[in-house]
């Protein structure tokens, strides 16, 4: 005797007073793992399967309507018309699911769902965004994994029902800016501006070296003082100074005491003559204050600009360690940018750079670079510069020059130093 045919419920069976969304619920419930019914099941049973579909239908649409909403105001939009595709596209939008946020997925999570799907490309997130970005190599790919995941739940993405919808080039690029940060040549930082980078500064033997000279300097300062050492806790992360300190109280050239030498350690000065090898701007520069910072997992600095009436023009920062992400802001556009601090890199920031731009690291476990995951460890950085001794800054930048602030005035009359 032939098996009875099977019946499978769709979208088709929910009634059209639902409302499905901008683009219609298309995929919900419409594949093998939609509710089936026998041929012999009863009205009463359809009409069962009929409400639960109701009422999944529901649910979703109170998701997406919620998704959209947060979407709309994050990003600046008047609408969600402006940037989805009714069309197939290479680049969809996950709008409920990014890195970071609660009930995110972390980028490797959500490989391992699209990755087994023909023509998929990568993953592109973003700290702090509710969507992520997935891209295939053609139209047809897209949608073939479209078909197979919208509305669906995976464990690989904390059960969250996976709402995705199209973005054609037009609007990947204006989101994939918003995202990754693009910005136009007026708003970037390089060289023309004050800021420079290089990578490989040190090796990575010297950079073993360096870090054997700070605990030995350690041991040394702990036999000294009879045990404390001049390791000041800033936040979450660790400061030493010499040369002169840095008071984090009044935000400015600290009390001498504060500091752990009144010179720079000697194994310094043969990395700040090839400093000035290597950058011209830097030639005629000595600097007389060093900080070394140690940044435990998940540590960082907000953000600021380092006083400008404490340190002259140019701050060199040489990382160790973990990779970080460093944000910069200039307050006055509203524009922000990032660099990746590589190991061993040296970073130099003068003339705009330096007193235009709050620069920071966010205090976090991780970075995304190009749109992946990257964890963090445990960070090492020395910062040069050279003192102000006129305590006096006229600079461009008076929203974030401190030149008129009542404790510098203080200071300046305390210190000795004519008035401005």
């Amino acid at each position: 005797m032939a098996a009875a045919p099977t019946i499978k419920a769709s979208a088709q069976d929910i009634p059209n007073d639902i409302d499905s969304g901008l683009f219609g619920l298309q995929v919900l419930a419409s594949d093998s793992d939609s509710e089936s019914v026998n041929s012999h099941t009863s009205m009463a049973d359809v009409k069962k399967v009929t409400r639960r579909l109701r009422n999944e239908a529901y649910q979703m649409n109170k998701r997406r309507e919620r998704a959209y909403a947060t979407f709309i105001r994050m990003e600046g939009l008047s609408s969600v018309e402006e940037v989805f595709d009714k069309n197939p596209q290479q680049a969809m939008c996950i709008i409920n699911i990014g890195f970071g946020d609660i009930g995110g997925a972390t980028t490797e999570q959500i490989e391992s769902v699209f990755g087994q799907f023909g023509g998929f490309e990568h993953v592109v997130s973003k700290h702090g965004k509710p969507y992520t970005f997935v891209v295939f190599k053609t139209a047809d790919a897209a949608q073939a994994a479209y078909a197979k995941t919208y509305g669906k739940l995976f464990n690989e993405l904390c059960d969250k029902p996976l709402l995705l919808e199209y973005l054609n080039q037009h609007s990947f690029k204006k989101l994939l800016g918003m995202t990754l940060g693009e910005y136009s040549d007026d708003c970037a930082l390089d060289e023309s501006r004050g800021l420079y980078y290089i990578a490989d500064f040190i090796t990575k033997e010297e950079e073993q070296s360096i870090m054997q000279y700070i605990r030995k300097d350690e041991e040394q300062e702990a036999t000294n003082n009879g045990g404390p050492t001049k390791w000041l806790r800033v936040q979450k992360r660790y400061v030493k100074h010499y040369g002169h300190s840095f008071d984090y109280h009044i935000k400015h050239v600290g009390d001498a005491s504060l500091a752990a030498s009144q010179s720079l350690p000697s194994w310094m000065w043969p990395f700040i003559e090839r400093m000035k090898q290597k950058l011209l701007i830097y030639a005629d520069q000595t600097p007389n204050q060093l900080t070394i910072q140690r940044y435990p997992t998940g540590a960082g600095i907000s953000f600021h600009t380092d006083s400008h009436t404490s340190f002259t023009d140019i701050i060199m920062i040489l990382s160790m360690g973990t990779p970080v992400q460093m944000d910069f802001q200039k307050p006055e556009s509203g524009a922000t940018m990032s660099l990746d601090l590589e190991p061993r890199s040296l970073v130099l920031m003068a003339g705009e750079a330096r007193y235009g731009w709050q620069h920071a690291i966010h205090m976090r476990r991780s970075d995304l670079v190009a749109g992946r995951v990257r964890e963090r460890s445990e960070r090492w950085s020395i910062t040069m510069r050279t003192i102000n001794k006129r305590m006096a800054c006229n600079c461009a930048y008076p929203e974030l020059c401190d030149t008129n602030e009542e404790t510098v005035q203080r200071l300046r009359k305390e210190r000795g130093i004519p008035a401005l």
